[in-house]
């Protein structure tokens, strides 16, 4: 490994023509410049977490007297837990020749050792005497940035700095004298950073970036590719438009948090070589491949470009991950994984450029992100090269980004304009926009679905209504709704484990229960289906039952009904989810796939919402049973003006008798015999059941 560079002084120089004016705090680090530019020691910035995250707590000058960096439970600044606390040292450190360097650490837990932006060494744990890099690397005589980063957990607080010659059998602790809190190399009284910016906030000048590594400024305009403004990268991917076509591998987006919320903290080009994505699995043991600014635990990262496929047919999918991943191919989610290693399809995919984006969620531990293919015909699993990928989507071929082209008004990843044309969205008012962007934006959606009320009967995908989970007496189906919590379109019922479900609903003991009609293509006869689900579900076509899992955990089912070609028909699926994994796939063959076949994920085109308006006012149905226009017959699902022919009938043998009486009162006071719908059982119920004695109906 080479590190000759002869960048410090020479490059420098080149920016202090234009260099401005000192400022207070010039390259805002929470340190006045007067106390850094010329000032022996570092800054240090302390923080109140474990992640280098938020505001600094505290921000001063460490190392600035005689001794060494040899720190071992030292005086932390006000505010600065003795525990659970981060620091990042950043400044200078001099070399007084050129020569072949290691490095010697010691550290109480975790740290991080950059030296000119370069990882030089780092570990997740305690550290002794870890000579840094294995290989001895030759540095040129003067002053270089460095960056030292150390994490304490419990206990002891230590950190030591040691350094030696490849020559030398001596190990020396970095003296003091020898560090600057600011680097100013060209002795024009500014620090470096502010005399060309460090937009990406790596503790370096971007000058310097970029002379290191001239990729990161891939159209050669002087600004790091990750800093564009819009009007050069306008989807603000990291990559100016004029160089994407010319690039492979996909582009990353990282959040400092594990849900991805909050800014986007980096963005870089990913998946580019022979391996494609692929972090921490192939390539060994490596912690430390997510950018400057990512956390090692708790962060959040979105993939996003083209894929280029080969041919078409049926591709196998296999993806390892630590935590939580998904894959999403033109839209629509294909599968999610949080055992480490998924294998899903066969998925059909026409030959051509592809939407993808893959998303991951690390919790904790190690962090690993595999994705890999299987071709039909192909025994092996295969990485998808980065010649398969590319960082931006144009699916029109016109030399720009869709998504540049009509937005994203959502905020998903996905152009509006090819949600459109896919019908993973609509746009009944036909101003180019989904119709959930304008809900968003103030048109009228009385139950709150993301589809404008006056186009609910002919909006594609499925009405999906939210609920508590709660007991029922009843023990042929012990789970009923409780009041509902939230309702939307879903485009599709192709959910990945975790968060999928609204804001309003928890994460666990939820039940959700789609409507609307599904239609079939132009084949009549036996059309088989499959669910993949945790927990519970249970799918009705036409009013008949096809699969029944509600009793069952996780688990997939099967069934097959006789459904005629081109023709709508109503269906219900319903969904309980208990505690731990939630995911739910509904996915078909047609007749003509035979008895063995490759199911596919049912798609957005086939269903409809087909919310009804029985009684002729123009408000959905299930907005009447919300303001209490219309009496609800169950769950505030619409059954166009009826009411619940026998809620009376708790185990559902068609007939309020004895068995029901008993039902009720052993749920006396708790919600398993609520029979007038208030959540409790109680003597109005007990009056209700009576009155109803005898046959349903």
């Amino acid at each position: 490994m080479s590190y000759v560079h002869t960048l410090t002084l020479a490059t420098m120089a080149l920016l202090a023509a234009n260099a401005p004016a000192a400022a207070q705090d010039c390259n805002n680090d929470g340190l006045a410049d007067a106390q850094q530019v010329g000032v022996q020691g570092l800054t240090a910035q302390y923080f109140a977490n474990r992640t280098w995250s938020g505001t600094p707590a505290a921000v001063r000058v460490d190392l600035g007297g005689t001794g060494t960096f040899d720190l071992n439970n030292w005086s932390l600044p006000a505010g600065v837990p003795s525990d659970e606390f981060s620091v990042r040292w950043t400044g200078g450190l001099v070399f007084n020749q050129t020569a072949p360097f290691q490095f010697r650490i010691t550290a109480d837990d975790g740290y991080r050792l950059y030296l000119d932006g370069v990882l030089i060494g780092s570990s997740n744990g305690v550290t002794n005497n870890e000579i840094v890099p294995e290989t001895p690397i030759t540095v040129t005589a003067g002053t270089h940035y460095i960056r030292i980063e150390l994490r304490e957990d419990y206990g002891e607080a230590k950190m030591k700095v040691e350094r030696k010659t490849s020559s030398s059998t001596t190990w020396n602790v970095i003296a003091n004298t020898n560090f600057r809190a600011g680097v100013d190399t060209n002795g024009n009284g500014v620090l470096d950073l502010c005399d060309s910016g460090d937009c990406n906030r790596n503790y370096m000048p971007d000058a310097f970036d970029i002379a290191l590594n001239p990729a990161l400024d891939c159209n050669t305009n002087g600004v790091l590719d990750g800093c564009e403004t819009v009007a050069v990268d306008c989807d603000q991917n990291g990559i100016p438009d004029s160089c994407e076509p010319s690039l492979v591998g996909l582009a990353g987006r990282y959040y400092a948090t594990n849900d991805f919320s909050g800014p986007i903290v980096a963005t870089r080009l990913d998946a580019t070589g022979p391996l494609g994505l692929d972090f921490n699995v192939t390539n060994g043991d490596n912690n430390e491949w997510m950018p400057d600014g990512v956390p090692t635990d708790n962060f959040s990262v979105r993939w996003t470009g083209s894929l280029i496929v080969p041919k078409s047919g049926n591709y196998h999918f296999q993806m390892q991950s630590d935590d939580f991943a998904r894959l999403m191919v033109d839209g629509v989610l294909l599968f999610g994984s949080n055992v480490g290693n998924e294998e899903r399809g066969p998925f059909y995919l026409e030959a051509g450029t592809r939407l993808i984006q893959l998303d991951l969620r690390e919790i904790g531990g190690d962090q690993r992100m595999r994705l890999r293919w299987r071709p039909s015909g192909t025994a092996d699993w295969l990485p998808i090269a980065g010649s398969r990928y590319r960082p931006g989507y144009d699916g029109d071929g016109d030399g720009t980004a869709d998504i540049c082209e009509t937005g994203d008004c959502n905020a998903n990843g996905v152009p509006d304009g090819f949600e459109l044309s896919e019908g993973l969205a609509t746009d009944c008012n036909a101003n180019g926009l989904p119709d959930g962007c304008d809900v968003a934006t103030g048109a009228a959606d009385c139950n709150a679905n993301g589809v404008l009320d006056s186009c609910e009967g002919a909006a594609t995908g499925l009405v999906g209504r939210y609920y508590p989970r709660l007991g029922s007496a009843n023990p042929k189906d012990p789970y009923r709704p409780g009041p509902l919590l939230a309702a939307r379109r879903d485009a599709s019922i192709a959910f990945a484990d975790g968060n999928w479900q609204p804001t309003a609903v928890p994460n666990d003991n939820f039940i959700a229960i789609w409507t609307g009609t599904i239609r079939t293509s132009a084949e009549s006869g036996l059309w088989r289906f499959r669910t993949d689900s945790d927990d519970g579900i249970r799918l009705s076509i036409d009013g008949e039952v096809v699969i029944d899992r509600w009793l069952g955990n996780a688990g997939i089912g099967f069934g097959a009904i006789e459904l005629a070609a081109d023709t709508a028909y109503d269906i219900r699926m319903e969904f309980h989810e208990g505690i731990g994994n939630q995911y739910c796939f509904l996915q078909w063959a047609p007749p003509s796939a035979g008895s063995d076949p490759a199911y596919a994920n049912v798609p957005t085109s086939a269903f409809r919402m087909a919310i009804p308006d029985c009684n002729g006012n123009d408000i959905p149905d299930d907005c009447d049973i919300a303001n209490g226009t219309l009496a609800d017959p169950g769950a505030g699902i619409p059954d166009p003006c009826s009411a619940p022919t026998c809620p009376a009938d708790l185990d559902g043998n068609g007939s309020v008798e004895a068995a029901d009486l008993s039902l009720l009162l052993a749920a006396w006071g708790a919600a398993g015999g609520d029979v007038d719908g208030n959540g409790t059982t109680d003597a109005a119920d007990l009056s209700l059941l009576l009155a109803a004695w005898g046959n349903c109906g």
